[in-house]
């Protein structure tokens, strides 16, 4: 399989470079220049895609490693599910603390359809457990972009927020130059750290002028990584038109019941379990079910981009 890495420095006086390589071979530069202190969208060199012998896959290429810089220059993994067409809309799936890109895997299979969805049962980690998961028949394509947070690789191993929320906004910077990448349709996901980089990076991404992000679903957010998670949803919901933000939390979930509860604009869904945190949210026989509600939030988050594209 061939891997692409991507490099996006900026806010420091470094450089900026873009390579492809093969997981055999050495990287190669292709572009370089010096990056101003805030990306910039006049920065936007292209990745030229070199073929391969791969087979064709009924739903897609197969999934792409990807390497990427943070804005201070951390260097970063992450995993593209290209989409079938070209160019596709993108979900940005972002992790908890528990865990890392390894957890949003089955889910990302299953945004789409693939056939090679593995539907082993795992009894300690309802999220990893597609054996439960809706049938999902969308016939819109979209592609996937997971990624590991600084110092999280298996789980987080310290606490790192201003830094969570530069490598935040950096994934949403690199999933946007990625070949067969709409970046004016661009949808985030994610879970208690991650639902806040989600909130925070899908709002930041539209105001840099960058592209669009165009909605967002959270599961068990807090205000975790430095800013305000009732700002972040305030420049989503108050756009025109508004951008849907989903909130989903449990019981005894107070930061994420703070967070979702006072804020106008957004849906709301508690689910009642009492112990239950972010991923932990993703269970079988809840009602309404936090997968198909997911499902929910893409085909509203672009529907809301088809109408203004009408007018």
């Amino acid at each position: 399989m061939l891997g692409v890495f991507l490099s996006s420095c900026g806010g420091l006086d470094g450089q900026i470079s873009f390579v492809m390589k093969s997981t055999q071979s050495t990287v190669t530069p292709l572009v370089s220049f010096t990056p101003s202190i805030e990306p910039s969208p006049a920065l936007t060199p292209t990745i030229t895609p070199t073929p391969t012998n791969t087979p064709p896959v009924v739903f897609g290429p197969d999934p792409q490693q990807i390497a990427f810089t943070s804005i201070d220059g951390e260097l970063l993994k992450g995993m593209y599910y290209p989409a079938s067409e070209n160019p596709a809309p993108v979900i940005v799936l972002m992790h908890w603390a528990r865990g890392d890109q390894e957890d949003w895997s089955k889910v990302a299979v299953w945004l789409q359809d693939r056939v090679e969805l593995d539907l082993t049962p795992d009894y300690n980690r309802s999220w990893r457990s597609a054996d439960w998961y809706p049938e999902n028949n969308r016939e819109k394509p979209i592609g996937v972009f997971t990624f590991n947070f600084r110092d999280c690789e298996g789980e987080c191993k310290s606490y790192l927020p201003g830094d969570w929320l530069l490598d935040a906004r950096s994934a949403m910077i690199a999933v946007s130059r990625l070949s067969g990448v709409d970046k004016n349709r661009i949808i985030t996901a994610g879970a208690s750290i991650g639902a806040d980089g989600a909130i925070d990076g899908c709002a930041w991404f539209n105001q840099k002028g960058l592209g669009t992000c165009l909605g967002s679903y959270v599961l068990s957010p807090g205000s975790f990584l430095t800013e305000p998670f009732e700002d972040a949803v305030g420049v989503l919901v108050n756009d025109v038109p508004p951008h849907p933000v989903y909130c989903l939390y449990g019981l005894r979930d107070d930061s994420a019941i703070e967070s979702c509860s006072e804020i106008a604009g957004i849906k709301r869904f508690d689910h009642g379990y009492i112990t239950n945190h972010g991923m932990e949210l993703l269970q079988p026989l809840q009602d309404p079910d936090p997968l198909t509600l997911m499902l929910e939030l893409v085909d509203e988050a672009l529907w809301y981009e088809v109408i203004e594209g009408d007018q």
